[in-house]
């Protein structure tokens, strides 16, 4: 078994023959019919070892999940659900000792599929889904495990602190806390409280040599900053997080509009109406602003909110714009004052998943009319496929993260994500019947139109999460982390915890 585990390093280590395995950025991973590859009374064996569900291909339970289904999804060589750390560890041995690929999924909530990999050891998450409050001092702190939304989770703090606390979460319910934390991580509280990774206290992980290690500001510190803010499973498998818990906001106020703008100038006063209520409470407030393209008839939507005393003032200038249209949507027109944050956090649709792909930037509000106006030749061509186009404002940057870990030392987001306010994702959907090809032209239209349309007005910088995935100058290392200089301290941590290349990143 000695020797095995030592041809395999040598393979991957090496520049080994191609014929041995599959190819990527450098390293080899074995293929069915290699050397290296388990037999498949090897993996019926393994699957006797592991407590949890193993499934391989053919298998009744084997259900390989993406949440988007813009390509075909991968097929991994086999499904991992682990019950406990030790199921994770056997499950790495076997992947070491037969030079497989490694994919995890905690929740699978990914826009760019991402955590799953063809001929890969697939390993599911979903059973680590421990919620623990702990007291520290004056604060709260919560454990949880990576398997599960952050509806449960936000649910349990809800009702363990009887409403007095809250966690900090994504703006879609069906984000896990794993996925969105390492991406970086906006949502209703960050504004008043800074991004996901700023909440992190600490991280339990098991590297990929079975060592269960804690991540934190005294342990492991640089691991601890390559985990808040890279994205995705890239150093070791993370078991638990414990995060800080902040007050709930006392007083909410929110809008939530549709209107359909019959000219050009309503259109005009519906956008400057929006901006005009971020930039008067910008720690305080937030919100999301939907369009379908500036063009008359086309609807134009807005959810907005704001914590505090004042928001009847700022939130005004929305909720007062003339043609509204109520019945659009359920509550449409309404402004609402709750002194209870859960009815906002409650109210959030989640997400669809299916055949769609993003493109996506961070704005400066004095430029993003300039940007939607762009896009709506593009919201609005009439294409050779079908495809429904849409793009939406999340204002949810800014505030107090612009004040959080300024020299990026312990964090490892880029930049332009704290100190810009605006985040601008384009969206194309199509039909599950869309052929490849048609997919394929999509995607590559999408991709140059964020090129030319989108790159000139925004940073640059590609939130991880909902990313465009490929770049006409490949510079996708600058535009996920913000500079080559994080990307080359990333991938030094990289090559420390994970020295084989196993995961996927």
């Amino acid at each position: 078994m000695k020797a095995l585990l030592l041809a395999s390093m040598l393979l991957a280590l090496t520049g080994g023959a191609e014929a041995w395995g599959g190819f990527y950025h450098g390293y080899r991973y074995s293929l069915p019919g290699d050397w290296l590859w388990p037999s498949q009374s090897k993996m019926e064996w393994f699957k006797k070892t592991v407590g949890g569900d193993v499934y391989l291909k053919g298998d009744d339970g084997y259900l390989p999940y993406t949440f988007s289904t813009r390509t075909n999804t991968p097929k991994p060589a086999m499904m991992v659900y682990p019950n406990c750390i030790r199921d994770i560890q056997k499950t790495l041995r076997f992947a070491r000792w037969h030079n497989m690929r490694i994919s995890v999924l905690s929740t699978g909530h990914h826009m760019d599929v991402r955590n799953i990999a063809d001929n890969a050891v697939h390993i599911v998450m979903y059973n680590f889904n421990e919620k623990q409050i702990i007291d520290v001092g004056d604060e709260k702190h919560i454990k949880v495990g990576p398997g599960q939304p952050f509806a449960d989770i936000s649910k349990h703090v809800q009702e363990a602190t009887n409403e007095e606390w809250a966690i900090a979460t994504g703006g879609d319910s069906t984000v896990g806390p794993y996925g969105w934390t390492t991406g970086g991580g906006h949502g209703y509280l960050s504004r008043l409280h800074g991004l996901g990774v700023d909440h992190v206290v600490s991280m339990r992980v098991v590297l990929t040599n079975g060592r269960v290690v804690t991540a934190s500001e005294h342990s492991h510190k640089e691991l601890f900053r390559s985990l808040r803010g890279s994205g995705g499973s890239a150093y070791g498998i993370t078991v638990s997080m414990t995060i800080r818990l902040h007050p709930t906001p006392k007083k909410v106020t929110t809008f939530l509009g549709a209107f359909i703008p019959q000219s050009a100038t309503e259109y005009d006063t519906v956008m400057q109406s929006y901006h005009n209520f971020l930039s008067g409470a910008t720690k305080y407030a937030g919100g999301y602003y939907l369009t379908m393209g500036m063009i008359p008839g086309k609807p134009v939507f807005m959810i907005t909110f704001c914590y505090g005393d004042d928001c009847d003032r700022h939130i005004s200038k929305v909720s007062s714009l003339p043609n509204c249209i109520p019945g659009l949507l359920p509550g449409n027109c309404q402004q609402n004052n709750t002194n209870n944050y859960y009815t906002l956090l409650n109210s959030i649709t989640p997400g669809a998943g299916g055949p769609q792909y993003s493109v996506s930037t961070s704005v400066t509000a004095d430029k993003t009319y300039d940007l939607i106006k762009a896009t709506t030749a593009w919201v609005t061509k009439d294409e050779t496929y079908p495809m429904t186009k849409f793009c939406t404002q999340t204002s949810l940057l800014g505030g107090e993260m612009k004040n959080l870990d300024v020299d990026g030392d312990d964090t490892s987001v880029a930049p332009a994500m704290r100190n810009t306010e605006i985040q601008l994702t384009c969206v194309g959907t199509w039909a599950e019947t869309a052929t490849v090809d048609q997919r394929e032209q999509m995607v590559a239209d999408m991709d140059q139109w964020g090129e030319d349309v989108v790159r000139p007005f925004g940073t640059g910088w590609v939130y991880w999460n909902e990313p465009q995935h490929n770049f006409p100058e490949n510079d996708w290392k600058e535009r996920y982390w913000g500079s080559m200089d994080n990307y080359n301290r990333l991938l030094r941590s990289k090559r420390r915890y994970d020295p084989l290349m196993q995961l996927r990143m």
